[in-house]
């Protein structure tokens, strides 16, 4: 809302004319901002002014300069983005998204709504929800529900604004007419990067006849293999795909059992040593009592819990991805391994941030 109808929370900011939002500390008021977390005090959802009530700074010095703000496209007036937006993508998530859901999404990202970012998250919304209309997920709910959850997973996390871009897009090249040519135009660089490090290469590069020759064994290395290039690249690719992957094994009774062991499996082989290996725990620990969950009979379970399943599990699929990440002529040439464990210091960096910042 703008300043100007709210006086009070105008001199308790202290605002002069002319004070730029992304200037703002991350945290103006301890109470303000518990009141934004618990709930009791509504983000600015509407942002009529550039001198708006925004909490946060744009992002975190460790982060970097995110695309999105370098991105003319992203922010364009409505009669100029309507004109950028492919008619595959064109549309409002409205119609197509449950108000829960929207409303959802917008608390998770309280801390990104300064007046850009607002605006990009909400077209990403549109874009994602117009491109995957008429889709739906094993459970019956529109697919949309997937890419939403998974921003708000990673909104959990405090990322920035391309992270959470990615996040809502990030199946859209794989399942519908978008190419990342139309993200990077929409979004920039960084967010199509994101997403076609998230993407699986057989989809985007192979062809429906080579695919169908391949081994189903050499079509799972040849994406984890790229997935793992593009995480070694840009560690918010990690982030994006574990949320991906969490959201996915919260889901996971919905799909046939044989799929179930196979994705349960792959967790614990892939994603949970990933999650270790960055330092999200709280990510490695749900994906490694899902997959648990899904890995052993309930007999099993109910003679020796989750707990020790868990344990012996990690033990039986060790090193399945440090074999593989050393047994890759290509991931072993550009020290991968290496590189995926620095990003161990690039999450810490974050996550401290964010403690220091709460605590203020």
């Amino acid at each position: 809302e703008s300043l100007d109808s709210r006086p009070q929370l105008r001199d308790l900011l202290k605002m002069k004319n002319g004070f730029a939002p992304h200037r703002l500390l991350p945290f103006v008021s301890v109470s303000l901002c518990a009141s934004l977390q618990m709930g009791s005090l509504r983000p600015p959802y509407t942002m009529s002014s550039c001198r708006c009530a925004c909490v946060m700074a744009v992002e975190p010095a460790h982060l970097g300069c995110t695309s999105i703000v370098g991105a003319p496209a992203a922010l364009a007036n409505a009669s100029a983005w309507t004109q950028l937006v492919p008619v595959a993508a064109k549309g409002r998530a409205s119609g197509l998204v449950s108000t829960a859901l929207l409303h959802s999404l917008r608390r998770s990202t309280w801390y990104l709504h300064e007046y850009g970012h607002f605006v990009a998250i909400q077209r990403a919304v549109d874009v994602a929800a117009s491109a995957h209309r008429g889709q739906l997920r094993k459970n019956g709910d529109p697919f949309i529900t997937h890419p939403i959850e998974t921003a708000i997973i990673l909104a959990e996390l405090k990322m920035d604004i391309d992270t959470i871009a990615a996040g809502l897009l990030h199946d859209t090249v794989e399942d519908t007419p978008l190419t990342l040519t139309d993200l990077q135009t929409m979004f920039g660089s960084s967010v199509s990067a994101i997403v076609q490090g998230d993407s699986k290469t057989t989809k985007l590069e192979w062809s429906r006849e080579s695919l169908a020759a391949l081994d189903p064994v050499e079509r799972r290395e040849l994406n984890h293999r790229s997935m793992l290039l593009a995480m070694g690249a840009d560690w918010r690719v990690v982030v994006v795909k574990l949320a991906d992957r969490l959201h996915n094994m919260r889901t996971l009774q919905f799909m046939p059992r044989h799929k179930q062991v196979a994705i349960a499996r792959e967790t614990i082989e892939i994603f949970v040593p990933l999650a270790r290996r960055v330092g999200i725990e709280q990510f490695e620990y749900e994906l490694l009592s899902l997959a648990v969950d899904y890995l052993f009979p309930q007999e099993l379970k109910g003679l020796f819990g989750l707990k020790l399943l868990g344990h012996w599990a990690r033990v039986q699929f060790w090193g399945v991805l440090d074999d593989f990440l050393l047994r890759d002529t290509v991931l072993s040439e550009l020290d991968v391994q290496a590189q995926l464990s620095s990003h161990r210091r690039r999450w810490e960096t974050h996550r401290n941030y964010w403690a220091a910042a709460c605590a203020r």
